[in-house]
């Protein structure tokens, strides 16, 4: 390189732009670089390197494959943001095993046996409920329809004694056997 564009970034050949704009997205062949660079629209310094302000300028007349370009650092940035979300997926995939670890969540499996226990809890205490409340019911009514506001007044604090327990957050253990 000469002294005067030593500290300017630059390519060391013309094969090498080719190479940069072919993968930046330009529509650009070796024969056309080649016929540019005889016709001046791209200066080569004298010992074969091509600044990168030159690579700008003839960048901007060219066409792209996919879209526009903001500079020649297209095919970095690209890449850089690919890793930046990559790096961020990393860093949301371990919050979710840290969150997991800290018991904020549970596997799928866990969670739909834990509502599968607690849907056989809900169904056993409305069975146990009527089972043990039907001679009160009897009797409470004797058979007389105007009684049927008490009758559905218990049956409903009933119904609200049991979602007090569906809800809850207590640990249930149930055991599920096989009927043969």
């Amino acid at each position: 390189m000469s002294k005067s564009h030593e500290h300017l970034p630059s390519f060391p050949s013309l094969l090498a732009v080719l190479g940069h704009l072919e993968a930046a997205g330009y529509r650009i062949s070796k024969s056309k670089i080649y016929r540019d660079k005889d016709k001046n629209f791209i200066g080569v310094q004298p010992d074969g390197t091509v600044l990168e302000t030159e690579v700008r300028a003839y960048a901007a007349t060219l066409d792209r494959l996919d879209g526009t370009i903001d500079d020649l650092s297209d095919v970095h940035r690209r890449k850089a943001n690919r890793e930046v979300q990559l790096q961020e997926i990393k860093i949301q995939k371990m919050q979710l095993e840290l969150d997991k670890e800290r018991g904020k969540y549970i596997p799928r499996d866990e969670f739909e046996s834990e509502l599968a226990a607690r849907a056989v809890i809900f169904d056993n205490g409305f069975r146990h409920f009527f089972q043990t409340r039907v001679a009160t019911w009897i009797a409470m009514v004797n058979g007389q329809p105007e009684k049927q506001a008490d009758l559905l007044a218990d049956l409903i604090d009933g119904l609200n004694e049991q979602l007090t327990r569906y809800a809850t957050t207590q640990t249930f253990q149930v055991m599920f056997l096989k009927e043969d």
